[in-house]
Parts: structure tokens; sequence; C-alpha cells
């Protein structure tokens, strides 16, 4: 058995012990802890500090990409879009990944909006409501990206240096057929690809 899937089978099997206990997450702190006391690592990374701004844009995508994949699957959201923001063709902030895309102006509400359908990112704009219905899926996600930003350093980058990933029952996106993108694994519903060519700009 390789160490990669070594490795997603571990964080497979806390999901299904945090999964059998999810009802009880009334606060971030109980997920927190649910989640402390099954990845607590033996040193911590507090080097790094990251906005509330950030943290709510990184929980979102957690939320609306994967709350229905297993931990490995949430994490693996997680890395794509740190690996995104550490790579120059990208915005440079968590916010700029996760909202990526063409946008319009509201002079009537004064206010920036995302093009239909043209962001990197699906759920940002799907035209639908962004605001988290599941409490629990939603505490979850919050929780998890604070535990990981704080913790960023001890997280072994099992999706390979992904930046790009697609659900497995949608037809194949123009951008997975191109050579530049070499697929690094599968976990639950998602296939992800490492991004190797030299272009400026790629879409999800």
């Amino acid at each position: 058995m390789s160490i990669k899937t070594l490795i997603l089978t571990a964080l497979s099997c806390i999901f299904f012990i945090t999964t059998v206990s999810a009802g009880k997450y009334p606060t971030i702190a109980d997920a927190k802890k649910d989640i402390r006391q099954h990845t607590e690592p033996k040193y911590r990374n507090t080097f790094m500090v990251f906005s509330h701004d950030q943290i709510e844009c990184l929980a979102m995508n957690v939320y609306h990409e994967a709350r229905n994949e297993s931990l490995s699957g949430k994490i693996g959201v997680i890395l794509v879009t740190m690996n995104r923001v550490a790579d120059k063709r990208f915005p440079a902030t968590i916010c700029g990944v996760v909202k990526q895309g063409k946008h319009w102006f509201s002079a009537k509400r004064n206010k920036w909006y995302p093009a239909k359908n043209r962001c990197q990112f699906s759920w940002y704009c799907d035209g639908r409501s962004d605001k988290p219905e599941n409490k629990r899926a939603w505490i979850y996600s919050q929780a998890l990206t604070e535990y990981f930003l704080k913790r960023s350093m001890l997280f072994i980058d099992f999706t390979e240096g992904a930046t790009h990933y697609h659900a497995e029952y949608i037809s194949l996106p123009r951008w997975a057929k191109s050579k530049d993108f070499i697929k690094t694994v599968r976990i639950d519903t998602h296939l992800f690809y490492r991004w190797e060519s030299n272009h400026l700009t790629a879409m999800k």
C-alpha cells in the first residue's frame, strides 16, 4: 500500500469517526475539539496569521465545494485553494482565489457581482444564495479551516500540488483535456489535477 493510500485511508477513518458523532456540533468550539482529538499533531505552527475575512472565504469554499465529502475531501479543497494562493498564476490571497472570475458593477447598489458561471469555483457565481443552510456542516467547515491554517506547515499535500479539480460525474472540462494538466489523485467524487503549464490564466 502506498504512502498516499495510507494517508487517504487514515483521513477517511477520521472522517468516519467524526461523522458518527456529527450531531454534537452545536458550536464551533465543539467541532474544533472533535477535530483536535483525532488530528492533533505534536507541534503547532503559529507563525502564519490570517484575517477573519480570509478564514471565512476558505470556510465558504470548503462548505460549498465539499460539505458532503469526507474529511480528506474537505482538506483536498483547502489544499487546492492554498496551492493557488502560492502560485503566481493565481491571486495572492485566499479571498482573491476563491472569488476569482469576471464581475460586473451595479451602479444602483454600488457593488460588484460575479458574472454567472464565469468564475473559478461554481458555487460563487451560480446565481444562488451563498448563505450556508446546513448549520452543522458550516460549523465544521469553519473549525476545520481554522485548524488547518494554524497548522498548515504540518499537513502533507496528498493532492501532489493540485491546483484544479472537478467532479467525476460531469463531462470532462476543456482544461482537463490539455497536456498541461496532470491528474494526481481521486478523492471521493473529485478528480484532482496539477497545472504544469506556464500559461497566465486557467479556468476551473
